[in-house]
């Protein structure tokens, strides 16, 4: 009786622990920061309502500590009310430049969001020609001798797969899995190796 006594006051401790645990989060974490980016909060006593202003308006609390309104002549609030707004950092230069007349203006980078299209390369066809025809690019590039070993393996196991199935009336592929395969992969290997040299 003493024994499920014990076991189960273990098992309602061991219960608790995961409760006891989920207190433990430090603020930073819960925040979503870095203990740099917390340091900095720390050191200069901002209030949390502001911390979390500045997060929610998606301002990272290093940039802010930055001070980037300062070169452009803006007030803090003018600049939070531009980001508040959706603008970067560098949209906010470029509007304060063209509102000077500054002719350092730069275009906005453009982003590209168009998809392009894969388009095979040259070497990705020879690395496919490598593995499919062992021998061919060998033959290609004068490797005279791996080619015909290449091809002679390739053939020889071919023929051997035919005769063998045609002999016992059922498809044998082990000429195949055991001549074949490993060819192609010494083709492609052999052909990888080349293009790297």
């Amino acid at each position: 009786m003493r024994t499920i006594c014990y076991l189960t006051a273990i098992v309602i401790l061991l219960l608790q622990l995961p409760l006891f645990s989920q207190d433990d989060s430090k603020p930073w974490e819960r925040l979503g920061l870095s203990l740099t980016e917390w340091k900095l909060i720390t050191d200069s006593n901002m209030p949390m309502k502001k911390v979390e202003s500045l997060l929610k308006d998606g301002i990272g609390i290093s940039e802010y500590f930055r001070k980037p309104w300062e070169p452009l002549g803006m007030t803090e609030g003018q600049w939070i009310a531009k980001r508040r707004k959706g603008l970067t950092n560098y949209d906010i230069e470029q509007e304060v430049k063209m509102a000077n007349n500054d002719t350092t203006m730069q275009p906005a980078p453009e982003a590209n969001t168009t998809f392009v299209e894969f388009k095979q390369t040259g070497e990705t066809k020879e690395l496919a020609s490598a593995l499919l025809l062992p021998g061919y690019q060998q033959y290609r590039y004068k490797q005279k001798t791996q080619g015909r070993i290449m091809v002679s393996l390739a053939v020889a196991s071919i023929a051997g797969t035919v005769g063998w199935s045609i002999g016992v009336r059922q498809f044998m592929p082990v000429p195949l899995l055991v001549v074949l395969i490993p060819d192609m992969g010494w083709s492609f290997v052999d052909h990888k190796i080349r293009l790297r040299n």
